[in-house]
């Protein structure tokens, strides 16, 4: 899964997210657990990007089902992440955001990926992901 990853050859949105010095954990570098926050965060910034929300993706909500999460390198402040973040694997109910994240000099920090689950919030079951979605990333 990593090794797909790294190789992406469709970048759908990039963001850059600057590190904060209160990010940084007792080993002195940004903690795990924040990494996670800024895949949130980008993930949230591209579909913004889209006109959607996690709430409202074309009638529907997303919910986050998986993450896998490669830690390839230390982070630290003051340096940001650049994500590239690329949406793949649509099936009826979901799809996959693949995630690169690079320091300001270009090394690789972490590869990601998420599954996005469409959802109905009133009765917390799956249901279809909007064809509008598909479509969009079919293009």
């Amino acid at each position: 899964m990593f090794n797909e990853i790294k190789r992406l050859d469709r970048i759908h949105f990039k963001a850059r997210i600057p590190f904060r010095i209160t990010d940084h954990n007792y080993g002195d570098h940004v903690a795990n657990n924040v990494i996670v926050e800024y895949l949130h965060e980008g993930r949230v910034q591209f579909l913004n990007s889209l006109g959607y929300s996690e709430k409202d993706l074309v009638g529907v909500s997303l919910i986050l089902s998986e993450l896998h999460v490669k830690y390839v390198k230390q982070a630290f402040y003051p340096n940001s992440l650049t994500l590239e973040i690329s949406a793949d694997n649509f099936r009826p109910t979901r799809f996959d955001l693949l995630y690169r994240g690079f320091e300001d000099t270009g090394d690789l920090l972490l590869l990601a990926k998420s599954e996005m689950a469409a959802f109905d919030p009133d009765s917390g079951k799956p249901i279809r992901m909007p064809d509008a979605m598909k479509e969009q990333f079919s293009r």
